[in-house]
C-alpha cells in the first residue's frame, strides 16, 4: 500500500505499529506524528470496526481541516506534506444506523461470535504502520 509514496528506488520497511482503540466518546485531538527520524516515508494507517470522521489540517492548528469518513478496511496513506500536517479523529459512529460495519457482521454470525460482534458493533482500532529509519 505504501509504494505509489515511496521515493524512487526505495522499499517500505516497516518497523513499528501504533493501534489506537476507540470506544463509544473516545476522540483523537489534533496532532502529529513527528516521531520518526525520516519524514519522507509515508505511514499506512488501517481502520477496522465503526466507522469514523477523520479530519486533516494543514502546518498549522489554525488551518482549516479537510473532514473524511473512514469506514471498516479502510486505509489512509500519508505521505509527502501530509506528513506534516495536523490530524485527528474528534467522533466515531458506535450506533447501528451510522456504525457501517455489516459486512463484519455477516462474518460473525454464531452464537459463539456474539461477543465479538459487540465489540466491533462499538469499538473502532486504528493500525499505523512506519518506517522509523
Amino acid at each position: 500500500m505504501a509504494a505509489p509514496a515511496m521515493p524512487l528506488g526505495e522499499e517500505f520497511q516497516p518497523e513499528a505499529a501504533i493501534v489506537n482503540y476507540f470506544g463509544s466518546g473516545d476522540t483523537l485531538g489534533g496532532h502529529l506524528d513527528d516521531m520518526e527520524a525520516d519524514w519522507s516515508k509515508p505511514i499506512v494507517s488501517m481502520s477496522l470496526g465503526c466507522k469514523a470522521i477523520f479530519l486533516l489540517g494543514g502546518k498549522s492548528r489554525q488551518d482549516l481541516p479537510i473532514a473524511m469518513f473512514l469506514r471498516s478496511g479502510d486505509i489512509v496513506l500519508m505521505a509527502g506534506k501530509a506528513r506534516e500536517c495536523f490530524h485527528g479523529v474528534p467522533r466515531i459512529f458506535t450506533d447501528g444506523e451510522n456504525a457501517e460495519i455489516a459486512p463484519l457482521e455477516l462474518q460473525f454470525s454464531d452464537q459463539d461470535d456474539l461477543c465479538f460482534l459487540e465489540y466491533i458493533r462499538t469499538s473502532r482500532i486504528n493500525i499505523n504502520m512506519r518506517q522509523v529509519f
